[in-house]
Parts: structure tokens; C-alpha cells; sequence
């Protein structure tokens, strides 16, 4: 019987490497997100997007997604869906208020 590597969250993995390339680990798909977002983030400011953008996992109604979080004007043509997965855009959240002593 085949062993199954610890770090791929997939049970076909490991088992004859005709499949490896290209799989990516569920078990680290958080991770994964990010940095498949930072291609995306180099394209948008190629396209001229002046604003902060940063990227990171969100896990949503219905799975994981990229959250794109802008400072500053919201980024125009952002795609849909990047490397397969659903890009969602926010602004910054503002500060907490300031605790009053």
C-alpha cells in the first residue's frame, strides 16, 4: 500500500507522482491563497492601481476565497476568479474607536 505524504490533503497523492504537478495542498489552502494572490496584486498595480492592496484568505459561504483589502480608491478590473477561485474586493475596515479614560 501506498504511503500518503503528510503536508497533501489529497488521497490520490503520493501514489504513482504521475499527478504531482501543479497539486496544491487543501490542507495549507489558506496559505496557498495569498500566494496566489500576489500575481494578481503585481497585474493590478502594472494596470495602474496606485492604492494599497493587500491580500489574504477568506473563508466564505461556500468556500475558501481571495480577499483583496484596498486603502485608498477601489480597484477596477479585478477578476472574478483567479486561479480558479473567487476574488472578493473590500475596503480597509476603519480603525476602533478610541477608548475614552
Amino acid at each position: 500500500m501506498a504511503q500518503f505524504p503528510d503536508t497533501v490533503g489529497s488521497f490520490t497523492s503520493g501514489v504513482d507522482g504521475a499527478s504531482e504537478g501543479g497539486r496544491q495542498s487543501t490542507i495549507r489552502l489558506p496559505s496557498t491563497l495569498v500566494l496566489y494572490a500576489v500575481p494578481l496584486v503585481d497585474l493590478l498595480k502594472r494596470e495602474g492601481y496606485t492604492g494599497k492592496l493587500s491580500p489574504e484568505p477568506a473563508l466564505e459561504p461556500g468556500g475558501w476565497v481571495i480577499k483583496l483589502v484596498y486603502d485608498g480608491d477601489p480597484p477596477t478590473n479585478v477578476p472574478e476568479r483567479w486561479h480558479g477561485h473567487r476574488v472578493v474586493v473590500e475596503p480597509v475596515p476603519p480603525p476602533p474607536p478610541a477608548e475614552k479614560k
